[in-house]
């Protein structure tokens, strides 16, 4: 009973910036390879492209009336409008209750650049969206590549679990974090495909992007850290 007592009682210890360091090459490289597989499965039609067109057929010919309906409102508010405005009351709420703006700032801050990345990587890469035959209104007529949803919902997972966990680490808290970023990945990823809206490639583009901007965001808060630890 009191080895356990102390074992509960044992204080949380942060990640040392050698370990947030790591972490942050390990998402980097996993994130570049993520995309890069994904970039050129779309641009030369080889490896994930191959499953674009069976899947999304797949899934136009499997819909159910419900699940489209319960999609679509799982896909308006993974939308830019819904998810910033969570983001800000959290951002808010945060800063209020523990008193403090650097870490609330940097998440917005990695929320913030999601649409500017997705605009820019659309613009360059042009790559169209599925046949508005296989869409479920309203339509999205912009490109596709990479999918701004999912990019959103990923970046706010890793970049809130890292902020939280890396102060206040432990076996529970890192498995929690990994469930619920999965589990909310995959059903924002799986409702743009469901939906019509984009292709495979296109959320695993936006996968790989989210590792990219987490690695981003640990290299602004361990330098953050450094500049100011006094």
């Amino acid at each position: 009973m009191t080895l356990e007592i102390i074992k509960r009682s044992k204080p949380k210890i942060p990640w040392s910036t050698k370990a947030c360091i790591i972490f942050s090459i390990f998402c980097l490289l996993i994130g570049s390879a993520i995309f890069i597989v994904a970039y050129i499965s779309m641009s030369k039609n080889i490896l994930l492209d191959q499953y674009n067109q069976p899947l999304l057929s797949w899934l136009v010919e499997h819909r159910k009336t419900q699940i489209t309906y319960a999609l679509s409102i799982v896909t308006t508010f993974a939308g830019s409008f819904y998810l910033s405005s969570l983001v800000g009351a959290i951002a808010i709420i945060w800063a209020l209750i523990k008193r403090e703006i650097w870490r609330p700032a940097l998440l917005v801050g990695a929320i913030s650049i999601c649409p500017i990345i997705s605009s820019v990587t659309k613009t360059i890469v042009q790559n169209t969206r599925p046949d508005q035959l296989n869409m479920i209104q309203p339509f999205e007529l912009d490109y596709s590549f990479p999918s701004g949803h999912t990019l959103g919902i990923i970046v706010l997972l890793l970049v809130l679990g890292y902020l939280i966990i890396s102060r206040h680490t432990s076996d529970f808290r890192i498995t929690v974090w990994l469930i619920i970023t999965v589990a909310l990945t995959a059903l924002i990823a799986f409702s743009r495909l469901y939906l019509g809206y984009h292709w495979l490639t296109d959320v695993v583009a936006s996968i790989g992007l989210g590792f990219i901007i987490l690695s981003l965001a640990i290299v602004a808060d361990r330098f953050f850290i450094h500049i100011f630890k006094n």
